[in-house]
Parts: C-alpha cells; sequence; structure tokens
C-alpha cells in the first residue's frame, strides 16, 4: 500500500504566496494539522516514510513518525515544483498574461516545466510502486497530481483534484 500525505500548512499557504521549494516552515495550524493526521494514522502499519527534504514536509512526516517510528527518507525528487522567479510572490499579484507566458516556457523564468517535475516525479514512484511494503510519502500537491496521473494513466493536462493540508490519500491498495 501506498499512502501520500500533503504537508501541513503554512503561513505562505494562508497568504496565498507561491512556495515553489522556497523552505517555509509549518505554522501552529499546519503543527496541529499533522498532530491530527498522525492520530488518524497511528492504528495503521507504515513501513517507511518518503518525504521531501523541504522543512514543511519533513516536520509533517516526523510528527506522523512518533507512533512508527521508522525511517524517514529526504528524496529531493519529491521537493515541490521550482517556481523560479514567480517563488515567494503573491499568487493574485501575478496578471493572466504573465501566467500564459510562465506557463508557455516557464525555463525562461529559471522554473521547472510541469513535464520536469512529472520526469522527476515519476522517476521516485517507479523505485518504489512494486514494494510489498506499507509506505507513506510525505509531499505537496503538485507532486500528489503527478503520482495520481502516473498511477491512473490520464495526461498532464488532466485536472486532478489536490488533497488539503495533512490530508492522507490512497495511492495503491
Amino acid at each position: 500500500m501506498i499512502l501520500f500525505v500533503r504537508h501541513g500548512e503554512t503561513d505562505c499557504n494562508r497568504q496565498g504566496i507561491i512556495q515553489g521549494q522556497l523552505d517555509a516552515p509549518l505554522n501552529e495550524e499546519g503543527i496541529k494539522q499533522a498532530e491530527e493526521t498522525a492520530e488518524k494514522l497511528k492504528n495503521t502499519e507504515i513501513n517507511v516514510i518518503y518525504s521531501s527534504p523541504l522543512v514543511r514536509a519533513k516536520l509533517t512526516a516526523e510528527i506522523i513518525n512518533k507512533y512508527h517510528n521508522v525511517d524517514i527518507i529526504c528524496d529531493d525528487r519529491l521537493k515541490e515544483q521550482n517556481a523560479g522567479e514567480a517563488t515567494g510572490r503573491y499568487e493574485s499579484s501575478i496578471t493572466k498574461e504573465e501566467y500564459e507566458d510562465f506557463a508557455k516556457d516557464p525555463h525562461k523564468y529559471n522554473a521547472e516545466s510541469e513535464e520536469d517535475l512529472y520526469i522527476r516525479n515519476i522517476d521516485f514512484f517507479k523505485e518504489i510502486e512494486k514494494s510489498d511494503k506499507t509506505i507513506l510519502i510525505v509531499a505537496h500537491r503538485g507532486i500528489y497530481k503527478n503520482l495520481y496521473r502516473y498511477i491512473n494513466n490520464l495526461s498532464l493536462s488532466d485536472k486532478v483534484a489536490v488533497p488539503g493540508n495533512s490530508e492522507v490519500k490512497t495511492l495503491k491498495d
């Protein structure tokens, strides 16, 4: 079984700031959310936890792990999409024209494309998908969308509902 948890809330989430790979910590609400998720998962067998090394995901993983005491393996392939020059900007400050230009050529803004992120995420997933262990992945909404697309044979243009902060999703039974 492969479970997925999106990290707890950060002040950037609350304020509508694009985080990308910004190492924003969990806020008080995010810590509470992670603790509630830990309670929900405390009776679920988890053999290994893979986490994004970004502090918001890593701390969420550590809080959940208090009931499991298993290895947490941080993997750079689970980092959120590099948003380049959009990192740290308020989502509301980006014009439609900027968004469209960014979507056409993110490399122009020192950012990763959706395809770059997908390749990175799926490279990770192919290493673990055949495991007979119960795996928990703690990462970001962009990573969830790509893993879900891969598992369900969807394209990058297919819309995927994203989990809320600290929400648990089953990727594979």
